[in-house]
């Protein structure tokens, strides 16, 4: 069992195998509190890079429907994200992704002028504005309240320190994460990184390590690059490019340099679990 491989990683293989404990979190009723309990093990969109708030904002928006000629323009994409920030900032990028994905699947409701439970509308009709991104944020509140409140009653223990897992929850979540047919790298949740060093269960040089962050610079400046082609006349693009190539020169500071280590670390995880590094 693969999960058992990593386990003994972890005991430098030394530990035999042995039955499997039942995890007492895991008799949740739903698979939507299971990633709920793991969507809060990301950090907060607040301390999170605008580009992994990007990358989620942009797959939820294919999801619900915006085609290509209708997705935000630069000026009312900051206004989104600067709304997001200073009302939703203490939620995760991934609570994003389950609020709409819940709300797609009719698994969220709305409320009336009266208070009373209504079907919930999701067809922004090609327009992903803050008001629409508001109303499902509310109907996902609402249900993260109740489900919060009946998992600590149900699994107080499971509830403590923010959903904290231990080291054998973590190796499961990260095997689910390694049988999937495919992995979205911007959603790979970086707190298998510090968990892998932790364990050692990654043992890179520094130099190998460098190798990654210029990986990551590349391909940062690359979607930079690719950005300026889309529309000749989109300034904000010509300006992020040029800045990134400055900082390139002069070195790298504040949201370039946290977007590129973070990336780094996720190309780094998506390696280990392609089987590309041990």
């Amino acid at each position: 069992m693969e999960t058992d491989k990593l386990m003994a990683a972890i005991n430098n293989q030394e530990v035999a195998k042995k039955e499997q404990v039942p995890i007492e979190w895991r008799p949740c009723v739903t698979g939507e509190e299971e990633n709920f309990t793991k969507a809060l093990e990301q950090n907060p969109i607040n301390k999170s890079t605008i580009d992994e708030l990007k990358q989620v904002l942009k797959l939820v928006m294919i999801k619900v429907g915006i085609r290509a000629n209708n997705l935000p323009n630069d000026v009312e994409k900051g206004v989104l994200i600067e709304h997001i920030i200073n009302n939703y900032g203490n939620h995760t990028p991934m609570e994003i992704k389950l609020a709409f994905d819940m709300a797609i699947s009719g698994k969220l409701d709305d409320l009336d002028k009266k208070g009373n439970v209504i079907d919930l509308d999701i067809n922004c009709y090609e327009n992903f504005s803050c008001l629409y991104f508001s109303k499902i944020m509310s109907s996902y509140r609402r249900w993260a309240r109740q489900t919060h409140n009946q998992l600590k009653k149900d699994y107080p223990k499971m509830i403590a320190e923010k959903f904290t897992l231990d080291d054998e929850e973590k190796a499961e979540w990260m095997m689910e994460w390694k049988q999937k047919d495919s992995i979205i790298l911007e959603l790979i949740p970086l707190v298998f990184y510090e968990w892998m060093e932790e364990k050692r269960l990654i043992k890179l040089s520094a130099k190998e390590k460098w190798q990654y962050t210029e990986r990551a610079t590349a391909l940062i400046k690359a979607e930079l690059f690719n950005e300026t082609q889309l529309v000749k006349t989109n300034n904000d693009a010509y300006i992020a490019y040029n800045k990134f190539c400055n900082m390139e020169k002069e070195g790298f500071s504040g949201e370039n340099k946290g977007r590129i280590v973070n990336r780094a670390k996720r190309l780094i995880i998506y390696d280990y679990l392609k089987g590309i590094i041990e």
